[in-house]
């Protein structure tokens, strides 16, 4: 098991493209398997905890200086981004029925996921992390308040709900990983990190079967519906992505193109799913939310190239 856990961390970039295959050949189930999203989603957070030093990380994020500056990138992520990305798409007469899809991704805050393709793609942990847990903890808040704002007549969710799932997910990770330390001990983590990277991986593919159910045969019924669909998604994604590398390629020092390198990975890559779980069902946005693990899923392998070819990596 172990060499199976190693292996998949060290091809980690080929096994998460090659499980979007896999999910869209799954026979469909009605079994309630939706109920697996929030253990894999603190297990990613646990995985990626674990390898951190969390006192030191607590410290730094408990600072009144790094508190302004995480409000200020939070900022940036959830209330500057959504405005930037829908007013690109109303200006690109995106359908009007994808619209609301596209709404919901821009105002959500980046998936936890995207610490461990941070690690992956030899990107800066801790910087990441603090910006995921911030942006984790304030969308709930600022995400209805931006609805509000671009889809007025969008349906209403709570906020509190919200913010008490993710903090459960966030704490449930937290202390996984403070345990797994305490059990392993942490040269015995740093030695055996591909384990983790598998582990990671496996997560990821799990977390595959719940959102594709029954998404294969809605694409075959509206495939017109379903380019567009995984068009978007994919446009929303990487277009955030190659600005920000760009941002981080023109920057002058090196701790500007660490963090927009770091920025440009989790702005592009959102946790659509935390508002797939609180709306009630809509096919449109279901079939967004399984056609968008598409980019997420290939961001290791192809924006590492590009971070490459820019010269960044």
């Amino acid at each position: 098991m172990t060499k199976l856990l190693e292996w998949l961390g060290r091809n980690a970039m080929l096994v998460l493209p090659a499980g979007i295959v896999v999910a869209l050949i799954l026979p469909e189930t009605d079994a309630p398997i939706k109920g697996i999203v929030p253990p894999l989603i603190a297990i990613i957070y646990a995985v990626t905890f674990i390898r951190m030093d969390l006192p030191a990380l607590l410290r730094d994020m408990l600072k009144p200086m790094e508190i302004i500056r995480q409000l200020m990138i939070a900022g940036f992520i959830l209330i500057i981004m959504p405005l930037i990305l829908i007013g690109g798409c109303m200006i690109a007469k995106v359908d009007i029925a994808l619209l609301p899809s596209a709404t919901w991704y821009a105002v959500a805050p980046p998936i936890a996921s995207t610490a461990w393709i941070c690690v992956i793609m030899g990107l800066r942990l801790a910087t990441a992390m603090r910006i995921i847990v911030m942006t984790s903890l304030i969308a709930p808040f600022t995400g209805p308040f931006m609805l509000s704002i671009i889809l007025p007549d969008a349906v209403s969710i709570s906020s509190w709900t919200m913010f008490i799932n993710l903090a459960a997910m966030i704490f449930a990770g937290l202390i996984l990983a403070i345990l797994g330390q305490m059990i392993l001990g942490k040269a015995a983590i740093s030695r055996h990190a591909p384990r983790f990277d598998g582990l990671a991986a496996i997560t990821m593919l799990l977390f595959l079967i719940p959102v594709f159910n029954g998404i294969p045969r809605q694409m075959m019924l509206v495939p017109e519906l379903a380019l567009k669909i995984l068009l978007l998604a994919t446009i929303l994604n990487f277009s955030s992505q190659i600005i920000l590398m760009l941002v981080a390629r023109l920057s002058p020092t090196h701790q500007g193109k660490d963090l927009a390198s770091v920025l440009a990975v989790l702005s592009g890559n959102r946790n659509v799913g935390l508002y797939y779980g609180a709306l009630p069902s809509d096919p449109i946005f279901s079939m967004f939310t399984a056609l968008y693990q598409v980019p997420l899923y290939l961001t290791p392998l192809l924006m590492s190239r590009v971070r490459r070819l820019m010269g960044l990596a």
